[in-house]
């Protein structure tokens, strides 16, 4: 089982709806994972051109996602607690990601399942790479 505390960057973001992928967050994506031994977690995805577009022509929802809270990993999964969110209904809920070790160094969080009220089955897949220090910081 691999350790997961540590950050990770992300690699891809692919939404599935009834089997047909579509990236997310731009492609590629821009992202951030943490998971620390006291147990919390913060995740923020990105769209690396979300910065420079004008407001207007911007979904926020797409186009950024925040949330940081608890973490416990039992198995194959992991469950975040959200504590904050910039998705203010997000906020209380839990998170459960089922984790496919790729390699040392890469990992795949799946989304559960949800059904929406037509029927429709959605699914995200992310993929994480291990971020490896640089050394510490100087300040």
């Amino acid at each position: 089982m691999i350790d997961l505390v540590g950050a990770w960057s992300l690699h891809s973001s692919i939404n599935y709806r009834d089997g047909v992928g579509t990236p997310s967050f731009g492609d590629p994506p821009s992202g951030q994972l943490q998971y620390s031994r006291e147990g919390r977690m913060s995740g923020f995805l990105m769209n690396p051109e979300w910065p420079g577009r004008p407001t207007a022509e911007a979904d926020p929802f797409d186009e950024f996602f925040a949330y940081a809270g608890r973490w416990r990993r039992a198995g194959d999964q992991v469950t975040h607690w959200v504590d904050f969110c910039s998705v203010a209904t997000k906020v209380g809920t839990q998170f459960v990601r089922t984790v496919n070790v790729i390699s040392d160094t890469r990992i795949e969080l799946v989304t559960a399942p949800e059904t929406s009220k037509s029927g429709r089955v959605y699914v995200t897949r992310l993929i994480w790479d291990r971020v490896v220090p640089d050394g510490p910081l100087t300040i």
